[in-house]
């Protein structure tokens, strides 16, 4: 799949991207309309696969873009040998990674063609992943390459406080480390029925779609399902809180797709009160509606870059429990929502059961004003814009 066009080359970015879906889509979605608005028109690289396809689909009537697929080999995707034939073809102005691992192969593929390069991490390193001589040398390769990119972003200090720790301070004229804060549209969370107390006819059709009951305090688990969201921590967390009074009316809400879907369906089906109690919903582009149906969004993450779906919860004025992990804890500072030990599900019980108890709802709707200031993508995109202009020069 390419969609060519000659339109303002003067000013065209290469992304590249290997998962295009998740937080990486959204960050497309809320910062790039901005830059097309300042000129910039970008040709997109990514994996010949669904995820992409779905991409363009909601991109294609962007001015100017172009989609190029890179062929998918098991669970691997040769970015590099696509963007190379790429740069070889057109002129760009600029690179702009997605991810360290498009940004690595990016890397390799620009070598010799010297096209300016900022990479923007979506993640965050562990220590797990460099563990015995094999990942002491992983780590030095990763070290060696992404300081050939012009610039590293990073979406929350948090995340520039660990690429640090991991990858050091450039040396002399090598890649320098910037924060740019991730953003979000908030003025499409500004009218909901939370702010007025009532439910629309659209939550009471849903409710009553998905069987659950009018009177249900529902738990909302929105994303993909994967080990680092946290999933079979708050499904213990349900079961503990289940258990003890006052806790009855709790509904989950799981809406996602992710590797273990299946295994996690399987999970839940096994104790018959948590499944009852339990209801899955395929992955939504569009949150909001679903923002709108939830009491809580409880975000048991194991580790976070700058998650998105926080800032849009509390700019709709729904209360969120989330864990103190990387990332996450610094979206969640300063907010009135309730943050617990990452992986504890004891403690997440606990939050759950307070939460039913004691709704701080009132005090969700009060700082949503707050949130869509802070949060507000264009000081992000005014930033990232800045960059470009000044990486291009």
């Amino acid at each position: 799949m390419i969609c060519r066009s000659s339109d303002n080359a003067e000013r065209r970015v290469l992304t590249v991207i290997r998962w295009p879906l998740g937080g990486i889509r959204t960050y497309l979605l809320y910062n790039y309309p901005s830059l097309i608005k300042a000129g910039y028109r970008f040709t997109l690289v990514g994996p010949a696969d669904a995820s992409f396809r779905r991409l363009y689909d909601e991109l294609k009537d962007w001015p100017g873009v172009e989609f190029v697929d890179a062929p998918v080999r098991g669970k691997k995707c040769d970015l590099r040998e696509t963007v190379r034939g790429v740069l070889r073809q057109h002129r760009f102005r600029l690179i702009h990674s997605q991810g360290l691992t498009a940004g690595v192969q990016a890397v390799l593929a620009n070598l010799g063609h010297g096209v300016p390069h900022i990479i923007t991490s979506h993640d965050v390193l562990r220590p797990d992943q460099f563990r015995g001589l094999s990942g002491r040398m992983k780590l030095v390769a990763l070290r060696w390459l992404v300081n050939r990119a012009d610039t590293l972003v990073a979406v929350s200090r948090d995340a520039e406080r660990n690429h640090l720790e991991f990858l050091g301070q450039p040396r002399r004229r090598g890649c320098r480390i910037l924060t740019i804060l991730n953003g979000i549209e908030t003025g499409r969370f500004i009218e909901t029925d939370r702010f007025n107390g009532e439910c629309s006819p659209a939550e009471r059709t849903l409710r009553a779609r998905l069987e659950i009951a009018h009177d249900a305090y529902v738990i909302g688990f929105l994303g993909r399902f994967m080990e680092q969201k946290g999933f079979l921590v708050l499904v213990d967390a349900i079961e503990r809180a289940l258990a003890t009074p006052g806790a009855e009316r709790i509904h989950l809400l799981a809406v996602g797709s992710g590797d273990y879907v299946r295994e996690y369906r399987a999970t839940i089906d096994s104790p018959p009160e948590l499944a009852r109690r339990t209801t899955f919903l395929d992955h939504t582009a569009n949150v909001r509606p679903l923002l709108n149906e939830i009491d809580l969004l409880v975000m048991p993450s194991l580790w976070e870059a700058c998650p998105l779906l926080p800032m849009e919860a509390m700019c709709a004025g729904v209360p969120v429990l989330g864990s103190d992990c990387i990332g996450l804890r610094e979206v969640l500072s300063g907010s009135p929502s309730m943050t617990v030990p990452a992986g504890d599900a004891t403690a997440l019980a606990q939050g759950i059961r307070q939460a039913v108890l004691a709704p701080w709802t009132e005090k969700a709707v009060q700082y949503a004003p707050v949130a869509r200031q802070r949060f507000d993508v264009r000081q992000s995109a005014e930033q990232l814009q800045t960059l470009f202009d000044r990486s291009m020069t």
